[in-house]
């Protein structure tokens, strides 16, 4: 037997592991946690055991399914031992192996959406007890707890650029984590700009004066830029300030 193949065959049946925690740890392109290598393939590892121990079960009393475990340790441990009828009955039994497995790969998947759904009904906030550990995911969606939970949610960014620095102030729309679940890029809408060098002279102009800025004035330095969307890239951006606003019903 090909050395290789024993490998093949342990990948196979690890993978509805790593499907179940691709699925359980991604939301709306946001990688909600991320962990080490080691530790991510222990538990990919684990959760395929689970998948494969609930799917053999669930065949084995809805069919007539069975797994001749005999054959299954001599393709793991690459054995010479195996006879010609063990590999004709293998042979007859592909589709029922491409079927199975199949049935791991969608099980892991849709158990991992299912689970998610789970613990964020569960846990919704960022004080909840068994929340996600990520650093930016409940902080831009609002939700720190029961008493803070935002319905609208507005940034003000502050943007290096060659030789100024501008303030952009604008709903989010939306906001991507890169594999590391460092914050990536933010999607802003209804944006406004402003030019903080024009702050430094207006303060120092008002200061000579011995004036108080007038609020009317400081919002005309804003001016609205045109476009639905506008993407600031995080690393390009010196500070973030998050505004939450709550909707509150009237009696």
């Amino acid at each position: 037997m090909n050395i290789a193949f024993p490998a093949f065959f342990i990948l196979i049946l690890i993978i509805p592991g790593f499907i179940f925690q691709n699925s359980y740890e991604k939301v709306e392109n946001t990688t909600i946690e991320k962990k080490t290598f080691d530790v991510s393939s222990s538990l990919a590892f684990f959760y395929a055991l689970l998948i494969h121990a609930f799917l053999i079960a669930t065949l084995s009393v809805l069919t007539s399914f069975e797994i001749s475990y005999e054959i299954c340790l001599k393709l793991l441990t690459g054995s010479k031992s195996i006879s010609q009828a063990e590999l004709i009955a293998i042979e007859k039994n592909v589709p029922q192996i491409f079927y199975y497995f199949s049935s791991a790969f969608v099980l892991a998947f849709i158990s991992g959406k299912v689970f998610q759904k789970i613990i964020f009904a569960l846990n919704p906030y960022k004080s909840s007890r068994f929340s996600f550990d990520t650093p930016w995911y409940y902080e831009l969606k609002g939700k720190l707890s029961e008493t803070q939970d935002a319905q609208l949610i507005k940034l003000s960014c502050l943007v290096d650029a060659k030789n100024s620095s501008f303030l952009y102030y604008g709903i989010l729309e939306d906001f991507y984590l890169d594999s590391g679940g460092q914050l990536n890029r933010i999607v802003l809408s209804n944006v406004q700009r402003r030019y903080i060098e024009l702050d430094d002279a207006d303060a120092l102009l008002h200061k000579i004066n011995n004036q108080q800025p007038e609020s009317d004035h400081s919002q005309e330095r804003f001016y609205k830029i045109k476009g639905n969307r506008l993407i600031l890239k995080y690393e390009d951006i010196r500070n973030i300030n998050i505004e939450y606003l709550y909707i509150t019903e009237e009696e």
